[in-house]
Formats: C-alpha cells, sequence, structure tokens
C-alpha cells in the first residue's frame, strides 16, 4: 500500500524521499506532532486506567479476603487425593502372588506410561476379557479428565477473577467431582466383570479411601465458588464500570497533573 501526505493526501512515489511533500510541501514526519504527542498520551492514560481497574479486580478475587486466600488454596487441596489409594487388589499369577494398591499417581507412573494402548484396545475387543479392559479403560480416562478439570480450575479461577467471575469455576469443579465418582463405578463394574471370569486371577478387589476424599475435596470447591461467588456478585454490581472507572481515573490523574 503506497504512503501518503498526511497533510493533502497525495500518494508518495519512491523517489520522494524528502521530510517535505512534494505537492504541498507540509513536513511530512513532524506533521501534526502535537497532536499525535498528545493521542499518545491519551492512549498511555486509557492503557494505565484499565491496568488498573482489571488488576484491582483480580487482586480482590485472588486475595481480597480470608474467604477469598482459603478459595484459592483449596484449588490445590484435591491433588491430596491423587497420593490416595483408589483401588486394591490380589494377583494369584503363576509366578507372582500379592496385593496391588492403586493411586492415581502410581497408576499414571507404573501402568500408564508403561502401557501399549494399541494392545488396550484390542484387549476392549476381546470376547473374554473385553468387558473388563472396558470397564477399567472408562475408568481410568474419567480419572484423567477430573484432574484435568481440577487443574483447569485453577487457571481459570486466576483468569475470570480479571472480571469477577466464577461460575466457570463451579463447572469445572462440579464436572470433576462427576468424573472421579462415576469413575469408582466403572471400577465397580470392573470388579464384577472380573468375578465372572473366573479362574481365581483376580480377587479381593476394592474401592480405597481416594475416591471419597477425591468427591469430597472437590464438593467443598464448589461450595466455596459458590459461597465467594455472591461477594464477587455483590462487588460487581456496586463498583463502577470499566468505562467510569477509566473516566475518573484519568480525571484524577489529569488534576494531579494540574496541581
Amino acid at each position: 500500500m503506497a504512503a501518503k501526505c498526511p497533510s493533502c493526501g497525495h500518494t508518495l512515489k519512491l523517489w520522494d524521499f524528502k521530510a517535505e511533500c512534494p505537492k504541498c510541501g507540509a513536513n511530512i514526519p513532524n506533521h501534526q506532532w502535537e497532536k499525535r504527542l498528545s493521542d499518545d498520551a491519551d492512549f498511555a492514560e486509557h492503557a494505565f486506567a484499565k491496568f488498573h481497574y482489571k488488576f484491582g479486580n483480580f487482586k480482590s478475587a485472588v486475595a481480597g479476603s480470608k474467604l477469598r486466600v482459603a478459595r484459592l488454596v483449596l484449588t490445590f487441596v484435591p491433588l491430596l487425593a491423587l497420593l490416595l489409594p483408589l483401588y486394591s487388589f490380589k494377583l494369584n499369577l503363576p509366578f507372582y502372588q500379592g496385593e496391588e494398591t492403586v493411586s492415581f499417581l502410581n497408576f499414571v507412573l507404573n501402568y500408564l506410561l508403561k502401557t501399549d494402548i494399541g494392545s488396550v484396545i484390542a484387549l476392549m475387543g476381546g470376547e473374554v476379557l473385553g468387558k473388563a479392559a472396558t470397564m477399567v479403560v472408562i475408568a481410568c480416562v474419567l480419572l484423567l479428565l477430573a484432574v484435568v478439570f481440577g487443574v483447569l480450575n485453577f487457571f481459570v479461577l486466576l483468569l475470570a477473577g480479571i472480571k469477577l467471575k466464577y461460575k466457570f469455576n463451579i463447572i469445572l469443579n462440579v464436572l470433576a467431582t462427576i468424573c472421579w465418582g462415576v469413575a469408582s463405578v466403572f471400577f465397580v463394574q470392573f470388579t464384577s466383570a472380573c468375578t465372572a471370569l473366573g479362574g481365581g486371577i483376580i480377587t479381593e478387589c476394592s474401592l480405597g479411601i481416594g475416591f471419597i476424599v477425591g468427591c469430597a475435596l472437590f464438593i467443598v470447591n464448589v461450595v466455596m465458588n459458590v459461597v465467594v461467588g455472591k461477594t464477587l456478585k455483590k462487588q460487581m454490581e456496586e463498583q463502577p464500570s470499566l468505562e467510569q472507572f477509566v473516566e475518573n481515573e484519568i480525571a484524577e490523574i489529569r488534576a494531579g497533573n494540574m496541581k
């Protein structure tokens, strides 16, 4: 796109390298420099005022009261459930017999990272072990989703704080609670499928305390976001809008400069 003279609109050619416009003689680099300087100052004032408004909201939403600080801390608490036993069973193999206790952490480290996905999919389609494999895969996927929702809850809490929002945090914690709880149902189905197989390869299957603790902690997060959400909603109704805040902030800045 060809450059034009800001004064008369004359289209400049490649050989028009002088500072003055060849048609009207206006100095192009210094054309209306006072107005451009004033526009830059206005832009800087607006940008600072908007940042002040959003940072104030963020600081208030995250650490504006003891209750809000507690909400932030509680976003990490469900991670404790990752260390607790979720499932235990006994293996009776020709060369190995013993009890296995699975938490989410050792499930990821000892099973998920070492598992051939293709073999698992093939096992799910089998006639003998297909049902049991399908139940345990669905349960594991639900556990992973619950953890993802829990991690997202932390980042969403920070981002939503800029606008004093909270509803998406409630949704994420509800989804995490559902996934974590429903996973236990599929583990029960897995146990039933293993029992139906017979042979005594997997025996004495039972759910661990990790499911109860995980659900309880996610529910606590739901309640905490609902309680804090009411205070955020009230604050949002009482405080000025972004446009009003910017106007007031700029007026105060200019009044201070005049003094």
